[in-house]
């Protein structure tokens, strides 16, 4: 059995680890850990909660020299909430290395916050671009010589909302022979081949072909033109799940999904970008707590936030960049649990749906009804009749068909003997038709005709 021991880590470390209730390393983290032991340079793609953020800490943390009170390390992440999340796996860590000195940078609202207790400085910082930029190579509250490794976590995001200039600002004060490493759930090619050369990577580690958890069971729910808060309550009411996320892509839709659950009697909070550092952070800390039945978020809250009991994950529709689709997915099956990801969508809303089934996604597809989920043999497909003449030329249908009428014939006129006759024969056709329908759904799926 794999166990920590096995890699080059001090005897302390596997100690604190065991104690955390760290035992076994989870795939990335058995490749990354050596590599990143040795000082290489590193580019990591693998799933949500496959484990990457403890692929860089635990290295990074063995590696220090803690008899130094000189910054050694730095972790760049693109959002507050999920700097927040690494410096508290960090501290977790911390309690068993006296001498080890972790600080946090995030918002502008902490400037000085962040200034105060630096004359003794710590050896590992984690924070958002703009903060160390503004504390590190603009303020230059710390002495950089001393940094020998730089993490990129969820470098898409990086790259997605602008901060490189801040990163590139931060790089350029760095040693020449620095340590890189480059993390995230989803890296497209061409971004990729980007970051490799940015991180001068001498590993590069690509996990599992599943972009989100291979524990979540995808789910396609067609709201047949019901109002997607109507169709959210109804939901609920059917699924009554233990904690759910729910998505919308406009700040507009979050705000107004949010109203009707809270309308509806649920216990519920909102998560969104409008909300001032402590009230996230508070509300990160109560959702944790599993304080809520619903939280309805923006998609600042489907990247990397490790929230151990999601059980659903609700997208009332998809966003444009399909990787968050990705990420809302990994919000639940997060450390070795099922969960299921759900998306509603109606005749008007198709395209996206289609993309991911072309991206390999496996859905099963439900309509769904005021009495419940009703499963739909036809998912994507148009819902329209097949003409007859062309759908149902089968030998045997026309040999029930008359089988079904004969059946029904009688010797003497009776009142209704022609509606009997006429829903037999209504239910022959009906049975082929269904076999036309899954007929032209294998085809569909396999890419030709039977």
């Amino acid at each position: 059995m794999a166990n920590f021991a096995q890699f080059n880590l001090s005897k302390e470390m596997v100690s604190a680890l065991e104690k955390l209730g760290y035992k076994e390393p989870s795939p990335v983290q058995g490749k990354v850990i050596p590599k990143a032991l040795r000082g290489d340079s590193i580019l990591c793609q693998s799933e949500t909660g496959s484990g990457k953020t403890h692929s860089y800490l635990i290295p990074i943390l063995d590696r220090l020299d803690l008899n130094l009170p000189r910054l050694q390390a730095i972790v760049i992440c693109p959002s507050r909430e999920l700097a927040r999340q690494v410096y508290d796996f960090a501290f977790a860590l911390s309690k068993y290395f006296p001498k080890l000195k972790v600080r946090l940078f995030t918002s502008s609202e902490e400037k000085s916050e962040n200034e105060q207790g630096l004359s003794i400085a710590p050896q590992l910082v984690i924070g958002t671009p703009g903060r160390l930029k503004d504390l590190l190579a603009e303020d230059y509250k710390l002495n950089l010589r001393g940094v020998k490794t730089l993490v990129l976590d969820e470098a898409d995001m990086l790259m997605d909302m602008g901060y490189f200039e801040d990163i590139d600002a931060l790089r350029s004060l760095l040693r020449e022979d620095l340590q890189v490493m480059v993390f995230s759930a989803t890296l497209e090619q061409g971004l990729k081949e980007k970051l490799r050369k940015y991180a001068g990577s001498d590993f590069l580690y690509e996990g599992e072909e599943n972009k989100s958890s291979g524990n979540v069971s995808h789910h396609l729910i067609d709201i047949k033109h019901v109002g997607k808060n109507e169709a959210l309550i109804r939901f609920l009411k059917i699924r009554q799940p233990y904690l759910a996320l729910v998505f919308a892509s406009k700040k507009e839709d979050v705000n107004s999904a949010y109203a009707s659950v809270k309308e509806a009697g649920y216990s519920a909070v909102l998560f969104s970008g409008d909300l001032q550092t402590r009230e996230r952070r508070k509300t990160i800390r109560m959702i944790k707590e599993n304080r809520y039945q619903v939280v309805v978020c923006s998609d600042l809250l489907s990247r990397g936030i490790d929230i151990e009991d999601v059980t659903d994950v609700i997208s009332l529709d998809l966003p444009n960049d399909l990787t968050y689709y990705y990420h809302r997915a990994g919000r639940t099956a997060r450390f070795g649990k099922s969960g299921d990801s759900w998306i509603f969508y109606d005749d008007d809303s198709t395209k996206l749906p289609l993309t991911l089934i072309q991206q390999g996604v496996k859905f099963d597809f439900s309509i769904l009804r005021k009495e419940g989920l009703e499963s739909d043999p036809v998912g994507l497909l148009p819902k329209t009749k097949l003409k007859k003449k062309k759908a149902f030329e089968d030998p045997e249908e026309a040999k029930e068909i008359k089988i079904a009428k004969a059946r029904t014939r009688v010797d003497k006129v009776k009142p209704g003997y022609k509606r009997k006759q006429k829903w037999a024969v209504e239910k022959v056709k009906n049975k082929y038709r269904r076999k036309a329908i899954k007929k032209k759904i294998r085809a569909n799926l396999h890419g030709k005709s039977e």
